[in-house]
């Protein structure tokens, strides 16, 4: 029997992406209470996440917190685009 491996582009069952691009480029942002960084500078931060609604906030000192759920769907990319305003 062969052994079935997941390359990294096939949807795992009950998953799907969070796509995050923030303006300031270097915000922090959130999920589900857990900072996430790895995005450079103008790309997207991409996050497997559970199937269901997570809350995401973007933060940064001298601006306005965003705070939104977002759904996500298995075997589907969630996209969301931000860009904070200052205090």
């Amino acid at each position: 029997a062969r052994e079935r491996r997941d390359n990294g582009n096939t949807p795992v069952n009950g998953y799907g992406t969070l796509a995050v691009r923030v303006q300031p480029s270097d915000a922090e942002i959130v999920i589900d209470g857990e900072p996430w960084t790895g995005a450079q500078a103008g790309e997207r931060l991409e996050v497997q996440l559970a199937a269901g609604t997570h809350n995401v906030e973007v933060r940064k000192n001298g601006y306005r917190i965003y705070s939104t759920d977002v759904t996500v769907h298995s075997g589907q990319t969630a996209t969301l685009n931000v860009a904070l305003t200052r205090q």
